[in-house]
């Protein structure tokens, strides 16, 4: 219970700002995995509140994520939207094993240009995605990928304690609503509506080939989200000062997950700058994470015809920024250094999996390949 108490209404302040800082991400992820928004805001609040109950790292938000997103928009462009709620179910029940069996330790011997490789890829593609809902449009809807870029990269000057892509969304939304352009909103894409979670897999009647795809990509799932997962651990531990139970945590992300199939939701992952910006809001314990979660919830009861009004353009230059903010700054120091082995591993990880489009094939080969160059040289 130590994990609950103290600085209430700091904990409480940092996980209303969490949650406001997480909706642009919510929605834009989901539309990026192909399915509606209510399903990305749904998932994001119940994910907190389970791994609020759970995890062992506290203050580490848990939501879906560029990775996750970008392996279930393949599930759901080949496959019924329940394929998806099957494979993320897999995917959580992968996770609880890889706890069991402690196997999650085997994500520390993936070589660190590997890792760099993962990254690189992972906000280039998620870049690339985004770039179809600015450019080949019309004047309006570039004026307005202008101002969200200027609003994002000019508040920080100003104050940090606002998240700066949510006061892009907020007056553009309502520049939007006032003026009406020829833009696309989130409403013309899907319904903003919230409608009581169902017992998905149920509506699924499974085939051979699905059965295939659904272990597929529950594989892909579960080795995307424990890389970043891991990662954000590390980090956390790093800013903090105190070590976390990647194990425990690896039980509490496939129970969530896990969770998260069974209702239809969109499986998800750690994330590092929400993290690190519930972390700087002065938020210590539990109570954040979850305050986080049960105000999302409450956007998506109250909120769904506002959300519904947002520029598609607006969230594309708020994922566009965080791309940039994906790609692994320890590039520099590899270039800097000449370590040309290093350099090798990481552009080769980096163009397979931009080749494949396969994350988790990506690390698997890179470190399949950085382990047998090794064994040769000896």
């Amino acid at each position: 219970m130590k994990s609950w108490k103290g600085q209430y209404e700091a904990n409480s302040l940092a996980g209303v700002l969490v949650a406001l800082a997480m909706v642009p991400g919510a929605i834009a992820f989901a539309l990026i995995a192909g399915v509606s928004p209510m399903i990305g805001m749904m998932s994001t609040g119940l994910m907190m509140v389970i791994m609020s109950i759970f995890g062992h790292r506290r203050l580490m938000v848990s939501a879906p994520s560029s990775g996750v997103s970008l392996v279930a928009i393949m599930v759901t462009t080949r496959d019924d939207i329940y394929v998806l709620a099957w494979a993320t179910l897999v995917m959580g029940i992968i996770q609880i094993s890889l706890s069991f069996l402690k196997l999650n330790k085997v994500i520390a011997y993936i070589p660190q240009p590997i890792v760099i490789g993962f990254m690189n890829a992972l906000g280039f593609l998620l870049l690339t995605s985004q770039l179809p809902h600015i450019f080949g449009k019309n004047l309006q809807t570039y004026l307005f990928a202008v101002m969200s870029f200027m609003i994002i990269y000019t508040v920080p000057k100003w104050t940090r304690k606002v998240p700066a892509t949510l006061v892009s969304i907020v007056i553009l939304t309502a520049i939007s609503m006032l003026l009406k352009p020829n833009i696309v909103r989130v409403e013309d894409l899907a319904k903003i509506k919230f409608i009581l979670p169902e017992f998905a897999p149920f509506h699924l009647s499974i085939i051979p080939q699905h059965f295939l795809d659904i272990l597929l990509f529950g594989v892909m799932l579960a080795v995307v989200a424990t890389i970043q997962t891991s990662l954000t651990a590390q980090m956390m531990d790093d800013l903090t000062g105190n070590p976390s139970d990647k194990r425990k945590e690896s039980m509490a992300q496939g129970i969530a997950n896990a969770t998260l199939g069974l209702l239809g939701g969109l499986g998800g992952s750690a994330l590092v700058g929400q993290s690190k910006f519930n972390y700087k809001m002065g938020a210590t314990s539990r109570l954040s994470t979850l305050v986080t979660g049960v105000t999302i919830l409450l956007f998506l009861v109250f909120l769904g015809d506002i959300v519904g009004q947002i520029p598609i353009v607006v969230l594309a230059t708020v994922l566009v920024t965080i791309s940039f903010g994906t790609f692994d700054r320890q590039t520099k120091q590899l270039i800097k250094r000449k370590r040309y082995k290093d350099l090798s591993l990481m552009a080769f990880t980096w163009i397979l999996i931009i080749w494949t489009k396969n994350l988790a094939l990506g690390v698997l080969i890179g470190t399949l390949l950085f382990y047998i160059i090794r064994y040769i040289r000896k």
